[in-house]
């Protein structure tokens, strides 16, 4: 009986943490300190903060009091924000799809070359970025300037009418598109190339097996499989086409009048131009709820794909 006591009673002490053990384990979570303090710092606080001016009332960008809720009322009345709201989700809807279908085609056409040229043509694919937002608005602005810009150039030189790009509400949306597309069109594609090349090759060697055509091979195979890619890249163009400023700012200015005047300048404009941080707070956080909202949709029907 001793023995088995004696057994037993080192079986304890063998299960119980030693203290050392649990102070490498404290040590870990003191690490973390840091990075929370300085989360806290630069996004929580931020956001309330900014939560905290939609009740306050502003006049010439200092608080004159408390506003409560009428600052919300005003901005759900305020038919300027939401046909800024309007304006930023027609260019949404144009310029999204026909970006992904033209990134998708050159993902396509260039999964098939190789060597020194496909390494070119990726360097070439990322210039765009190189450059600053409010620089790609300038380098625009000149192509699209009246009598002397290049795109009234080519237009004389195909014998066609020169346009007045920027000082017509459609010219100017049609060129904030172009430079759009110009700009995301070689991003989309490489996030899609590399999700080609990340694909299995079994499934498309049983289809050529089966004597699948390559309609067939792209719909019923890639398609499916590039989904997971497909919703990644359409969340990060959503979100930047919703936050687009720097470049419309230095190539339009949000004009001729309003028609290139996106969520973005609007929410600009009210807080420095009519300093009313209280209304430009409640337009930011209306803002946020529809990103989260059109994010979390596009994780669901992520999810939902998976399973």
């Amino acid at each position: 009986m001793a023995v088995k006591d004696e057994v037993k009673v080192r079986a304890t002490f063998a299960i119980r943490p030693r203290p050392r053990v649990r102070r490498q384990e404290m040590f870990k979570y003191v690490l973390l300190i840091p990075m929370f303090v300085l989360l806290l710092l630069l996004f929580v606080y931020p956001i309330v903060y900014a939560l905290h001016s939609t009740f306050e009332s502003y006049m010439y960008g200092r608080a004159t009091g408390y506003a409560g809720v009428q600052n919300w009322i005003d901005v759900f009345h305020d038919g300027s924000f939401w046909a800024s709201f309007g304006r930023t989700l027609a260019y949404s809807v144009i310029s999204i799809p026909i970006e992904l279908v033209f990134s998708m085609g050159l993902a396509l056409a260039y999964s098939q070359i190789t060597g020194f040229i496909g390494g070119i043509l990726r360097t070439i694919a990322v210039l765009p970025f190189i450059v600053m937002p409010l620089v790609t608005g300038i380098i625009w602005k000149l192509i699209f300037l009246p009598n002397f810009g290049v795109a009234d150039a080519i237009e004389v030189a195909v014998g066609l009418k020169p346009l007045d790009w920027l000082g017509t509400n459609k010219g100017a949306v049609a060129a904030v598109i172009i430079m759009d597309f110009w700009m995301w069109i070689p991003f989309l594609f490489l996030i899609i190339l590399a999700g080609l090349q990340a694909l299995p090759e079994e499934p498309f060697e049983a289809a050529l097996v089966d004597g699948a055509s390559a309609w067939q091979r792209f719909f019923k195979i890639t398609l499916p499989l590039l989904r997971q890619t497909l919703m990644v890249a359409v969340i990060l163009r959503v979100i930047d086409a919703f936050r687009i400023f720097d470049q419309v700012y230095s190539m339009t200015g949000g004009g001729p009048g309003v028609a290139t005047q996106f969520l973005s300048l609007h929410v600009a404009d009210v807080a420095f131009n009519q300093t009313d941080f209280g209304h430009a707070s409640v337009q930011l956080f209306i803002i946020f709820v529809i990103m989260l909202c059109l994010v979390s949709v596009f994780y669901v029907l992520s999810e939902r794909d998976t399973k």
